[in-house]
């Protein structure tokens, strides 16, 4: 379904539609104004023009400041200040109103009537905020009735209800206004107001100077007691833990970190060092197939190296010798000697290097070993140092925190001390209230043009919401749109219908022509065209809910396709709540459609009063009409009767209610819902063309009955069905 645009005649439309729920909601609320505006009594307002300004003579900053037109706060306290009941009690006490009050309000001591309560009541409605309060409360207010704080508060509460404070913008002027019955009343009392106002500001000051000064000097001694513990506190911490050396000690450590780190590091690199050499010296000595002499700390030694190039160069002189003696010579025997004897020595001086070798590495172990624990006592050290620092700190910002705090409060309290007796706002009066002639309110033009705008706007919204939860069918146009069916015919509200009760009879047997005739003959002409090939032989019309005129549609359906020449059967398939017998005056109870399915008697088709117009009644109500319906019997009579009908209109139960109808929908060429304007939901339809769709009915189109044109004249014009007589002349009979 596509989504319809809106358009400007649809909103006039919905006007239109609704316009006797905007003239009732017009007729109510301009009435209400219009006796609330002609009932109340008329109100004078008198206005003091003062002016208001924020200044501090401060000696210890200098200067004064005055407030900007931007300055909201100091604006808006001001204002509540002026209208607060403390200064409105100062204006009860200062004009003595708890004696004269009722000398400016004489009928005071009336007691007002249901009338001029109900009024007052609807005065209260229309009138602004609390302006309209003084009038009522006025000739209605007792002396201790709500008020129970003072004997007079309840005048205190009318003055401070009605007082009005307005600004004037881009200067310091503000106009105090105060509205009464009595016009001598009202210039007293506005006069008054300035004079409570400069004394509840002066009250004010006083109080909270001497509050301050009293909280400011407890909070003094306070901190002070306070400073005092702190300090102690963080000379005794100084003196426990020796703090004055700290400092000093804290700049050595990391110094002391670092050398011992990087000698450490050397330490543990020459460890290291002599480690290896002395793994090399250990395996060569465990392995006999390894040379210790390979090993190039013994190899690079300079002894050993002396007595490498000694024994050499005595291997040499031997080798000579061999030549000219035997082994046994004394000079052979001599140079062997010395041979070994350098052997020895050699020998020893290998073991004096891996001696050395061995002391070193156990010397640059405990060196490692050293190292290691000084830097961890260093770092023991620093780690001490710094928490002792740091309490040392945290007592000092402390001392530092209370003394600054302490200070503050010094200062302010010399500060408020010097300035207790200035005032920080000063008032004038520029212009005083005079006694006013003409009445402020009520405002009746304004009021009745108030009216007709609420009235026109309020039934306007209302309007659109009434329609907006209107969720029925109304615009034939909408329902073709939204379901994507055809919209087969229209049929026009009948002038004796009564609700949704329609009157016992066949609209198209009238001899007078009327609109409702021209509209079945639409209908017959869309059923007629609905199929390409031919006509549909069987048709059943149905509706979604009872009441919505499916009996009476599928009546005058079938008596209009008589009088086009057709031969019609209409069938009564309702066996839950028949009615064509009561239309067509038949008798119901020998036979019918039930009584046949049942197997109880043959089909009878009674005749009706037009010749080609054959109806089967639905005989007595069967316990299951269900049942009957979707036997085969059901099927072999629609069958049979094709041929001797050119078409068979057939009425059925409600499809939202029963199955009967989806059952018959099964069987038959077209279907028919009928629908009812302003009754029959749309989400109803959608669930009822659902389940023809899930049964594979074909639907024809839709028909919306009980359509009222004389709701929908900004879309058809005129009463249309006027046009019918001038048109078409006489009816066909």
């Amino acid at each position: 379904m596509q989504k319809q645009k809106v358009h400007l005649r649809d909103y006039i439309h919905v006007i239109s539609k609704r316009k006797s729920t905007i003239s009732v909601f017009f007729i109510i609320t301009f009435l209400v104004i219009a006796i609330g505006t002609f009932t109340v009594r008329p109100k004078y307002m008198a206005s003091t023009k003062v002016m208001i300004e924020k200044n501090e003579s401060n000696p210890l900053f200098g200067g004064k400041y005055y407030n900007s037109p931007q300055d909201i706060e100091f604006i808006e306290t001001q204002i509540e200040i002026i209208t607060s009941k403390s200064v409105a009690r100062r204006v009860v006490k200062n004009l003595d109103l708890g004696k004269n009050y009722q000398s400016y309000f004489p009928d005071m001591e009336r007691s007002p009537s249901f009338l001029q309560t109900v009024a007052g009541k609807i005065r209260h409605l229309i009138t602004s905020g609390s302006d309209d309060l003084v009038a009522t409360e006025s000739a209605s207010a007792k002396p201790g009735d709500d008020y129970k704080t003072d004997e007079n508060d309840w005048i205190a509460e009318i003055i401070s209800t009605n007082i009005t404070v307005e600004p004037v913008n881009e200067s310091k002027i503000f106009i105090i206004s105060f509205l009464s019955e009595n016009p001598v009343f009202s210039r007293l009392v506005a006069n008054s107001l300035v004079k409570a106002y400069m004394e509840e500001l002066l009250q004010h000051k006083m109080t909270s100077s001497g509050i301050t000064v009293k909280w400011m000097t407890q909070k003094a001694d306070e901190e002070k007691q306070k400073l005092e513990e702190s300090e102690a506190r963080l000379q005794k911490y100084m003196r426990d833990n020796d703090i004055v050396t700290i400092e000093d000690r804290i700049t050595v450590v990391p110094e002391k970190l670092m050398e011992f780190s990087s000698q450490l590091s050397k330490a543990e690199a020459r460890r290291k060092e002599l480690y290896s050499i002395y793994n090399q010296i250990q395996e060569a000595t465990s392995d006999n197939s390894l040379s210790i002499e390979s090993i190039p700390v013994i190899k690079d030694d300079k002894a050993i190296q002396n007595i490498n190039d000694e024994i050499t160069k005595v291997q040499q002189r031997i080798t000579e010798l061999s030549k000219k003696y035997g082994p046994k010579h004394p000079e052979m025997i001599s140079i062997v000697g010395e041979q070994e004897r350098l052997r020895e020595k050699k020998k020893d001086e290998i073991n004096r290097v891996i001696s050395s070798i061995k002391k070193e590495y156990e010397l640059a172990q405990a060196n490692e070993d050293n190292l290691h624990n000084l830097l961890e006592k260093t770092k023991s050290e620093a780690l001490g140092l710094n928490e002792k620092f740091a309490q040392y700190q945290v007592l000092k910002r402390e001392v530092d925190s209370d003394r600054t705090m302490y200070d503050a409060l010094f200062s302010k309290l010399k500060e408020q001390n010097i300035t207790e007796e200035s005032q920080n706002v000063s008032v004038f009066i520029v212009d005083p209230a005079e006694t006013p002639l003409v009445p402020a309110k009520p405002r009746k033009l304004l009021n009745l043009l108030l009216g007709v705008v609420l009235g026109l706007f309020g039934g306007t919204v209302l309007a659109f919401f009434m329609e907006y939860l209107d969720n029925t069918i109304n615009m034939p146009e909408e329902a073709e749109e939204r379901f994507g069916l055809p919209m087969l015919g229209v049929i026009d509200l009948c002038k004796f219908e009564k609700g949704h009760e329609v009157d016992q009879e066949v609209i198209s047997l009238h001899k007078k022509y009327t609109t409702q005739i021209e509209n079945f003959r639409a209908l017959r002409t869309s059923v007629l065209l609905s199929s390409p090939d031919r006509p549909p032989k069987s048709i059943l019309v149905s509706s979604m809910m009872p009441g919505e005129g499916k009996s009476l549609v599928a009546a005058n359906l079938a008596a209009t396709l008589t009088l086009a020449g057709q031969r019609v059967l209409l069938i009564d398939a309702d066996m839950r709540k028949p009615r064509q017998h009561k239309l067509f005056k038949l008798n119901n109870r020998e036979g019918g459609l039930s009584t046949y399915l049942a197997g109880a008697g043959s089909i009878v088709e009674l005749t009706s009063p037009l010749s080609s117009l054959f109806i089967i009644p639905a005989g007595p109500l069967p316990p299951d009409p269900s049942e009957l319906l979707s036997s085969a019997r059901f099927k072999e009579l629609l069958g049979q009767l094709q041929h001797k009908y050119d078409i068979i209109i057939i009425d059925s139960p409600p499809i939202i209610s029963v199955t009967d109808s989806l059952i018959i929908s099964s069987v038959v060429d077209g279907v028919i819902i009928v629908t009812r304007a302003a009754a029959t939901p749309y989400n109803v339809v959608e669930k009822g063309i659902k389940s023809l769709t899930d049964v594979r009915a074909k639907i024809l189109g839709m028909v919306v009955n009980g359509f009222n044109p004389q709701k929908y004249r900004y879309y058809y014009g005129k009463d249309y069905s006027q046009y019918y007589g001038k048109y078409y002349g006489e009816s066909e009979s």
